[in-house]
Order: C-alpha cells, then sequence, then structure tokens
C-alpha cells in the first residue's frame, strides 16, 4: 500500500530548500562579510515564518512578505544576477563597506518587525483571520435588497472607470486633466482604489452569512479588479484588490456553501486570464500616457515580457533600494527626517527623497507627470541616521498594522474587509517615504467607509428601518 503524501509538510520542505539554495548562492557571490550576510538572511527568514506561524493578521502577512521581497529576495536575486536596480540609489558605491551598512540598517528594521509581533502577542486581541460564530450574520433588510446592491456596485465600478479613464481624472503617475469639484478628486481615486473593492467585500460576506452559494458573485471580486486597475493605471491593483479576498476565503472556507474544486478551478482560470489582459493593456496605456517619460532602469539583454514579468517579480518591491541611497547620504539626521515627515506633496515640485536617491524624475515635466521614487518603511526611518530609530519605528509601525486591523474586525466582524484593510495599510507601510502626512487624509476616509459599514450592521440602524417606511416599502418590493 503506498503511503498518503502530505503535501503541506512537502510543499515546506521545498520551500525552505529553496531558501536555502538561493541563500548559499547569495553567501557566495556577496562581497561584504559573509556574517553579515548570514545574520541579515537568518533575521528575515525568522521575520518570514512570524507571519505565517500562528497567524493573528492578514496585515501583517501581507507587510512581511512584502518586505522579505523587497530586501532579502531582491538583494539576493541581485547579488546573484548583475542587472541594475529597479529605483535609483543616489550615491551609493557598492563597495564591501557599504553593502555592510545597508544589510545592518536592513536587519534591524527586521529584528523591529520581529519585537513588535513577539510583543503583540502579549495584547489581548483576537485574531482577525477567522469570522467570530456568535456575530456571523447579515443586516436584517439586506436580503430583500440584496440583488439591487450587486447591481448598483458592478455598475458603479463600470460606470466610474470609464469616467475615470476617459476625463483621465486620478491615474497613477499623472496629474489629474480634469480637477473636479473638491474633494470629488480624491474620492474618485478612493472608490477605484480601495473603497469599491471593500464594497464587494462587504456584500459577498453578507451572502456568506445568509448561507448563499457565492459561486457567481464571487467573478465580482475579480471583475472589480480588473476595472479599477485599468482605470487607475495600477497593475498592482489587480493583486491588492483579488488576493486579500480570495485568501479571507480560503481561510473561512467552512463557511462556503456549495463549493467545489471544479469552482476553485474556474475561479483560478478567470483570474488568471483577467490578470493576463490587464496587465499588458496597462502597459500599453502606459506607454502612451507617459511617452515623454524616460525609463528608470532597462534591463541588459532582456526586453519585452521578459523584462516586465522580472519588474513585477523581483523589483516591484520597495526595500533594498531605499536603504542603499539613503545610508550613502551625508546629512541623515533628525531634522531631515522631520522635514521628510511634514511634508506636503505639490503639483510641479519634486520631494525631499528624489534629491537623496537622484532620481531622474526630478528633471521631467512635474506640471504633467507624479512620478517619484520611494524609499520604503526602513530607508525612511534612517532619515534621522539612528539605528536605535529604525528599530522603534517599525515597532510602531508594525503595532498600526496590528491594531488598526483588530479595530475594523471589531467593528464589522468581517474577515474579508480585514484582509484587505491589512493589505492596503500593510502596503502603505511597505512603500511610505514621499509626503507620508498624505497618508492620515486617505485612511481617514477609509475609516469613515468601514464606521458606514459598521453603522449599516448596526441594530440602530435596522430598528430605524423598521420603523420608517422605507422597509416597509422593500419588504413588500415597492
Amino acid at each position: 500500500m503506498i503511503a498518503k503524501v502530505n503535501f503541506g509538510a512537502t510543499i515546506k520542505w521545498l520551500l525552505l530548500c529553496g531558501w536555502f539554495t538561493l541563500f548559499i548562492g547569495g553567501l557566495t557571490h556577496y562581497s561584504g562579510s559573509c556574517l553579515s550576510y548570514t545574520v541579515f538572511s537568518v533575521v528575515f527568514l525568522a521575520m518570514l515564518i512570524s507571519g505565517f506561524y500562528s497567524q493573528i493578521s492578514y496585515g501583517y502577512l501581507f507587510l512581511v512578505v512584502m518586505l522579505w521581497l523587497g530586501f532579502w529576495f531582491k538583494l539576493t536575486i541581485h547579488t546573484l544576477v548583475d542587472y541594475p536596480f529597479g529605483e535609483p540609489i543616489g550615491f551609493f558605491d557598492g563597495t564591501p563597506a557599504a553593502w555592510d551598512k545597508v544589510l545592518l540598517i536592513a536587519t534591524v528594521g527586521g529584528v523591529g518587525v520581529v519585537i513588535a509581533r513577539l510583543l503583540y502577542s502579549f495584547v489581548s486581541s483576537p485574531s482577525t483571520i477567522l469570522a467570530p460564530s456568535s456575530v456571523f450574520k447579515a443586516p436584517d433588510w439586506y436580503p430583500a435588497i440584496r440583488r439591487w446592491m450587486w447591481a448598483i456596485l458592478m455598475i458603479s465600478c463600470i460606470v466610474l472607470a470609464i469616467f475615470n479613464i476617459t476625463l483621465g481624472i486620478q491615474q497613477s503617475g499623472l496629474v489629474p486633466n480634469v480637477i473636479l469639484l473638491w474633494p470629488l478628486n480624491a474620492i474618485v481615486y478612493l472608490l477605484l482604489a480601495s473603497s469599491l473593492a471593500f464594497g464587494v467585500a462587504t456584500l459577498l460576506w453578507w451572502d456568506l452569512a445568509l448561507r448563499r452559494n457565492i459561486s457567481q458573485v464571487v467573478y465580482f471580486v475579480l471583475l472589480e479588479a480588473f476595472f479599477s486597475t485599468i482605470s487607475i493605471l495600477s497593475r498592482a491593483t489587480y493583486i491588492f484588490h483579488v488576493i486579500p479576498q480570495l485568501l479571507g476565503l480560503y481561510k473561512n472556507r467552512v463557511l462556503v456553501v456549495g463549493w467545489s474544486k471544479k469552482n476553485v478551478v474556474a475561479v483560478t482560470a478567470v483570474f488568471i486570464v483577467l490578470f493576463a489582459i490587464s496587465n499588458p493593456v496597462v502597459n500599453s496605456l502606459r506607454g502612451y500616457y507617459y511617452s515623454n517619460v524616460t525609463p528608470v532602469w532597462a534591463f541588459e539583454g532582456v526586453s519585452g515580457g521578459a523584462g516586465s514579468f522580472v519588474r513585477f517579480a523581483v523589483d516591484r518591491w520597495i526595500g533594498a533600494e531605499g536603504v542603499m541611497a539613503v545610508s550613502a547620504y551625508y546629512k541623515n539626521n533628525n531634522d531631515l527626517f522631520m522635514s521628510a515627515l511634514i511634508e506636503r506633496a505639490e503639483i510641479g515640485k519634486s520631494t525631499i527623497y528624489q534629491e537623496i536617491c537622484q532620481s531622474h524624475y526630478r528633471f521631467m515635466d512635474m506640471k504633467k507627470f507624479q512620478f517619484a521614487s520611494l524609499p520604503g518603511a526602513v530607508g525612511f526611518l534612517y532619515f534621522t541616521g539612528h539605528l536605535w530609530a529604525v528599530v522603534l519605528g517599525m515597532i510602531v509601525l508594525v503595532f498600526l498594522v496590528l491594531g488598526s486591523e483588530g479595530l475594523v474586525f471589531r467593528f464589522t466582524s468581517n474577515p474579508l474587509l480585514c484582509a484587505l484593510w491589512g493589505g492596503t495599510v500593510a502596503n502603505a507601510v511597505a512603500q511610505v517615504g514621499v509626503a507620508p502626512r498624505g497618508l492620515l487624509l486617505y485612511f481617514f476616509e477609509l475609516s469613515c467607509g468601514i464606521a458606514v459599514v459598521w453603522f449599516v450592521q448596526s441594530e440602530f440602524f435596522a430598528k430605524f428601518l423598521q420603523k420608517s417606511s422605507v422597509f416597509i416599502n422593500v419588504r413588500s418590493g415597492v
């Protein structure tokens, strides 16, 4: 009799063997201290494992994966394969001592993340991964207008996406062609970047609470992401809108009714097809709109689709270049950090970090384009020039990721929303650095959306509808 294969354990061993192979390759090719690279590798492996072991938060999982990709994976691949980095690196000279300094700063940042995770384990806060059965329900008024809400949401998504791309209201890297009455431009971007996905996650979770078969409405997750990513010219939007929700569904799969392997295969196929369509479409639109922008870099001997894939898989993740540029800068101090912290993004003006990393974006038409290189959280914290600031800063940022997602869970009891929120916050932390004060308004607006979800799910809102003619008309189909 053939023994059953433990696929979970097999995959873990294969991943560990893959990591070890890359580690040995990186160690033998690294020009600095072998001890520095070894400690750096072990710390980032421990950080990555901390995201998968005893999971308590989607946001923390996404954050450690992004940091691991942006630092260890990226630096190791660049050590093994000599090609230009995806972002400018300022005055970094590439000497062994300079590389050791970069790895030291990155390692300290990774240590801060792990310390924060350990400290948070002492906080009495429930995991946001799974739904609590005691509050797993949809609003009483939802079943009567369910179809209308799905229809309105998806029509709004398509119409808004077309409206935005036609008028050029808010698109990645471009100054708006049309300025609407304040604050409509910001609202359009908020809806396409996050809020429509939040709406899909809310209705999808309510359908699960009603024990409905979601084998059809689950495709709205993919469609919303598809239209939004093309509309705002952001290839990553498709991934950031879809993956968190699918992960949330997978983690709570015991609650999914009428699901089969056939459904999994179909959703996976549609996911791949829409991604395969959206990626070249966005690339073509970017090529048209950004025709006057010189590429940041070009792969030597790699072009076309291969270069685009490498860019997305390896160099899309922020981290290493920011630390390289900042570590080589000669004016790192508390004043620089405070200036960057309170800096405002303005049309026609280059940001502080563009000077530090010597970005070519400084010389483009800033009244037409809004491109900027990003230092990432670790690089931004090292504006101070202090390693202790990197450790404490990463601890604070990780607590913000964990704590904010915990609040979303407390108010909505919706793991799908938690996954989307966690992914959004983790991405903001991983890429922080250019006029971060603008994030305060963005997350305030998202918080208002979460508050609306909490309100319409509340008993107070249900009682209000019961006492009003609105509820009577809805129930009677008027």
